[in-house]
């Protein structure tokens, strides 16, 4: 075949052709770049004939792109022979064609997927499915590209491009769940075939776009008081979500009164907003009028009211949507800068904008809703539809709530404002005076204090690091939106919300000691960094003004800075060095902005972890991760960032050349309905992250913290390394833990889980700076006491801040660091193995000589020297609550009493004395209670069914040496009707040990039916424990059974007289049984302590004390394999 040649247009290279099925193709070329062309011309001929030269048989098919390097080819014949050949197009002239022409002599697909479809898909996940029925084995190659343009906060139109991902596949696999993706991105796949070594021939891939689900966006503003005209109304500024993950249909402005607090919106459905916008409006409360029942003993009658769950708010009473907002006139409002007035009596989209009263104190809540035709044709509403179990993503985001506001206060302001101007100028003159004053005299201590610094010895284990000034204000706490252009959020370094901080367990003996640790010295950092004085021990050391504090006055140290509302903890906080005056140029370069999950929380150059190179990509060796030293160990953490999608490869190559086997993550995927860290690990099978393969092993969830087990390899085969996660998801959503000790706990079992030889411990928050820092500032100060009898915790934040900027981020944090060292301080080690508690035991026994009692008494007298943090019980010792606690010292804790849904016009009625207790393995798991008393007995009935408990543990005879214990609360042969609530016996079954009987409880105002379980244990003598404690052990192995095969995930509620001593006897050995299954370790000190952070007084007397050892004992020595009981 000849064409006419012309002069320096050369023809394309590298010709291929692959059948893309029966009756298509697509021709493939190369291209030397450096010479330029306008276009390239593709011509095929059906049937060729060897050797004929007839041109105008040819198709031509002209591709007017010099970028061009492929094309398809349709309506071909099927089966049929065909050649190709290509040429260059240069200024109308065309070059020869590439020589000899390509043929193929059966247009057949062989390496070439079919009906390449998507399944379903959601927000964050698109499943695949195809068809193959070429030649095997092969492989196949999955890889992604995507892409949107969207509305920012500030309705600017903005861009995205995720990079491309790549998966290969086994050759038997006809379908692939591609995760991690984002909200409303229009994805392009490709599925193609591999050949298998030593040839690795890729085929043309089948292509599929699809664009995922949205959901809610990603953070709303705060609605903004601004100020108040009239009494009835005020002025609102309102702002735009971002589009990013989806487009907004409306918004909805909320209001709820003054005294709520986050919690009691959280996550609140919007179905149950409207019910309350509807109750608001109307006013009105209807009485249930009870309607006699046959046999049924009337006991009282109460008001309806919805059912409340653990951390579910009391009443949404008050609160009502005063505006829907279509999203056009949202944008219209912030386009014009106009403020919308709360309260003018208008209709917005069917909600009653009513009139504020001047006397009540609000705060506001907006609420932005995804578009619902964004995501579903509506000719076809199942398309694409996810299976059940496949969780659901919300349509809808909220803002946090504003800050209480009243439109009396603000009037008042008004009023006076200008009456009162002439005094007020003045005043603000002197202050401002005063004020820069007071600055220049700081200024001059701080640098006085510095020259100091720097003239005196110091440890020479341990450096310290002097920071330089660059305080950073911190009056605000929410996250700040600007100066990122892409839309990232900006993380106030003081006060960003949800961080916190991290503790560990004991102290002298919580960790192995190391022979490493004793020869290990510390390194220097790689910057220039001058040395402060240190005692050793401890990362860093300390300033003059606050030296390392003596374990012995510790306790004494702390109480004087809690002193007037913690004002010198603050302050003490306050004046830690920032640190930011060393160089962070890698964060902040164009290619790596993406990679920070928070615009200004960076890695300093100098301690930043550097990544391998990967050939081509300029800053890959980048992640927002640093180094941060131990106690003389160098090295010893990786203080990180929650995963992007864009870094999971990173993060998964960190761990790995890090040679890291244990990974602490301190918050959940979303708090507060703001993502704070993405899912980087498979919730199933395996994934892969570049070039390493995660499969998840096991997963072991536990009340405080759940434990995972991954399996990584290469790519490309080799060693295989198991990895552990520890998450610890019991970290509230705002502020820090009311208790140290379950942290403690946590940290024990990192500490217990990470191998001595191994890498850095990594760990990561949401920024991976505040609780982040909080967790090693523990382990550093725990690891110190093992060799020193002091702490230096401001020195050793002070160190932390100089390899990553702003460790421990809020004061809380701070305060919370002390409470933990200081619990791990008192409380000691007192964990055992299992084998060895008998040996433990029989020591605990011995007479101690100075005190002439055993050493288990001394043991559980210390319980009640432990200071127990938020431990007020202000609503039980109210005046309307009074009469309901069987005695004064046995009352719940407000910050874990069980709340009853209260009953309009009934003081007091939201109050039962219980308390939410955890188990082992589930937060919640117990309700610990009084024995209810004829005037509770309502309450106990109302308890046992908002909170869906289905079984009741009674560790009491009513009548015990002669005194009432408790009443016979429950009905015997006849129902009896207990407020809106019907309580019928159905059978009773007399055992060995306990009484079992079982009832019918019936809602009379919906006539949802449950049945319950009644365990009464019979033989617990009047003035000791149950002997053999084997049989008190088989009750409460009947008990945990029985609830399994219930199949309901409702508490235990227990009780005894006072809900305390049995009570706590009953819950403590239920954990420390669970625990010795699963970790073969016994820590029955512990485990009281934790129960009295959650009531008072738990296990009772030192006897009760004694038998929960005992029980344990018997447990090891009766079961075969007591480790193996299910």
């Amino acid at each position: 075949l000849k064409f006419n040649n012309l002069a320096f247009i050369y023809p394309p290279s590298n010709v291929r052709v692959q059948a893309t099925s029966n009756t298509s193709a697509v021709v493939q070329w190369d291209w030397n770049g450096n010479d330029n062309v306008d276009g390239f011309v593709v011509r095929y001929i059906h049937e060729p004939v060897s050797g004929q030269r007839d041109n105008e048989r040819w198709n031509t098919i002209t591709v007017m792109d010099p970028s061009a390097r492929h094309l398809q080819i349709s309506q071909l014949t099927a089966k049929k022979p065909y050649a190709f050949c290509v040429l260059a197009v240069r200024q109308h002239r065309q070059g020869s064609c590439s020589d000899p022409p390509i043929t193929i002599d059966r247009l057949q697909p062989l390496h070439t997927v079919s009906n390449l479809v998507v399944a379903w898909k959601t927000s964050n996940s698109v499943m695949l499915r195809w068809e193959y029925t070429g030649t095997q084995p092969v492989k196949f190659y999955v890889n992604q590209t995507g892409r949107k343009d969207y509305l920012d906060q500030h309705l600017q139109l903005k861009g995205m491009i995720s990079p491309g991902f790549r998966q290969d596949l086994d050759g038997h696999q006809r379908e692939h769940l591609w995760t991690t993706l984002r909200p409303y991105m229009e994805y392009t796949f490709h599925v193609g075939v591999r050949e298998l070594p030593p040839s690795d021939k890729e085929y043309w891939p089948r292509e599929v776009i699809v664009r995922t689900d949205p959901t809610g966006p990603p953070f709303v503003d705060i609605p903004e008081f601004v100020s108040s005209e009239r009494a009835s109304t005020a002025l609102i500024r309102l702002k735009c979500a971002s589009e990013e993950y989806g487009p907004i249909s409306h918004y909805w402005l909320v209001v709820v009164p003054g005294n709520f607090t986050q919690d009691d919106v959280l996550n609140l459905d919007s179905t149950s907003l409207q019910k309350s916008t509807a109750t608001t409006r109307s006013s009105s409360n209807k009485n249930f009028d009870g309607k006699a029942i046959k046999r049924v003993r009337k006991v009282n009658k109460h008001r309806n009211h919805k059912r409340r769950y653990l951390h579910e708010p009391s009443s949404l009473g008050g609160a009502y949507i005063a505006a829907g907002i279509p999203v056009h006139e949202m944008q219209q409002l912030q386009r014009d800068n106009r403020l919308f007035v709360l309260g003018d009596g208008r209709m917005y989209d069917g909600y009653d904008n009513r009139p504020l009263d001047s006397n009540s104190k609000y705060r506001l809540m907006m609420r932005a809703f995804a578009r619902e035709d964004s995501y579903r044709n509506p000719d076809r509403p199942f398309e694409f539809r996810a299976p059940m179990q496949e969780p659901s993503a919300k349509r809808y985001s909220d803002s946090m709530l504003s800050e209480p506001f009243s439109t009396k206060v603000a009037s008042h302001v008004r009023d006076t404002k200008t009456s009162n101007l002439w005094l007020i100028a003045p005043l603000i003159a002197v202050l401002i005076i005063a004020i820069i004053v007071g600055m220049l005299v700081i200024w001059w201590l701080r640098c006085n204090r510095r020259s100091n610094r720097h003239k005196t010895a110091r440890h020479g284990s341990i450096s310290k690091v002097a920071l330089a000034g660059n305080t950073i204000p911190s009056e605000t706490s929410k996250l700040l939106v600007s100066g990122d252009i892409y839309g990232r959020n900006i993380v106030n370094p003081y006060q960003m919300n949800g961080n916190g901080g991290c503790a560990i367990d004991s102290g002298m003996d919580m960790y192995p000691l190391h022979q490493s640790h004793m020869s290990t010295t510390y390194s220097s950092l790689p910057v220039p960094i001058s040395l402060l004085p240190s005692s050793g021990g401890a990362i860093g050391g300390h300033s003059l003004s606050h030296p390392p504090v003596p374990i012995s006055e510790l306790a004494t140290h702390i109480d004087k800075l809690k002193m007037n509302n913690n004002a010198l903890f603050s302050q003490e906080y306050e004046s830690i060095e920032t640190g930011q005056h060393f160089t962070w140029e890698n964060s902040t370069r164009e290619m790596n902005k993406p990679k920070n999950r928070y615009a200004n929380v960076i890695a300093y150059d100098h301690s930043r972890v550097i990544l391998s190179t990967i050939d081509g990509i300029d800053g890959s060796d980048y992640i927002n991760a640093n180094y941060i030293d131990g106690y003389e160990k160098p090295k010893a953490y990786i203080a990180t960032q929650g995963p992007l999608p864009e870094t999971f490869a990173d993060f998964w190559r960190m761990v790995w050349e890090e040679n890291t086997v244990t990974i602490v993550m301190l918050t959940k995927l979303e708090e507060r309905s703001r993502i704070k860290c993405n899912q980087y690990w498979p919730s199933r099978g395996s994934s892969h992250y570049g070039y390493i393969q995660v499969a998840l092993l096991d997963t072991l969830e536990l009340a405080h913290y759940t434990i995972r087990t991954f399996r990584l390899q290469r790519r490309s085969g080799g060693e295989i390394r198991e990895i552990r996660h520890l998450q610890y998801t019991a970290w509230p959503d705002h502020g820090v833990p009311d208790h140290p000790t379950p942290f403690l706990m946590f940290l024990k079992r990192v500490k217990t889980l990470n191998q001595s030889d191994a890498g850095p411990i990594i760990s990561h928050c949401s920024a991976g700076i505040g609780r982040t820092g909080a967790f090693i500032v523990i382990d550093c100060m725990l690891e110190r006491l093992r060799y020193e009898n002091t702490v230096d915790i401001y020195g050793c934040v002070t160190a932390l801040r100089s390899q990553r900027s702003y460790m421990v981020q809020t004061d809380d944090q701070y305060i919370f660091i002390h409470d933990a060292v200081l619990d791990a301080v008192q409380s000691g080690s007192t964990e055992v193995p299992a084998c060895k508690l008998y040996t433990h035991v029989q020591a605990l026994m011995q007479i101690q000589p100075i005190d002439q009692v055993s050493a288990m008494e001394l043991e559980f007298r210390h319980l009640a020297t432990l200071k127990m943090s938020n431990s007020r019980c202000s609503v039980a010792n109210l005046s309307v609550n009074r009469q309901k606690n069987r005695l004064v010292n046995m009352v719940p804790y407000d910050s874990s009493r069980v709340i009853l849904c209260p009953i309009p016009g009934e003081e007091g009625s939201d109050y039962i004395n219980a308390s939410w207790i955890d188990g082992y393995r589930q937060r919640g798991a117990y309700i610990a209670t009084q024995g209810p008393m004829p005037y509770t007995v309502n309450d106990f009935w109302r308890m046992i069914w908002e909170h869906e408990s289905s079984i009741i543990v009674m560790l009491i005879r009513t009548v015990e040496i002669g005194r009432e214990k408790c009443c016979e609360y429950w009905p015997v042969e006849v129902g009896a009707q207990f407020g809106h609530l019907v309580v019928e016996p159905i059978a009773e079954y007399n055992m060995s040990q306990y009484v079992l009987r079982e009832f019918r409880i019936t809602d009379t105002q919906c006539g949802q039916t449950r049945t319950l379980r009644h365990f009464q244990y019979v033989e617990w003598p009047d003035h000791c424990p149950p002997k053999p404690a084997e049989l008190f052990i088989d009750f409460i192995h009947q008990v945990h059974r029985t609830k399994t095969q219930f199949g309901v995930d409702g508490p235990i509620t227990v009780h005894c007289s006072t809900g305390a001593g049995r009570t706590g006897v009953f819950i403590a050995l239920s954990v420390i049984i669970d625990r010795m299954k699963l970790e073969h370790v016994v820590d029955v000190f512990t485990t009281v302590k934790l129960l009295r952070t959650e009531r008072q007084n738990m296990v009772q007397d030192k006897d009760q004390y004694h038998f929960c050892y005992q029980a344990a004992l018997e447990f090891l020595a009766t079961y075969d394999n007591p480790y193996q009981m299910s």
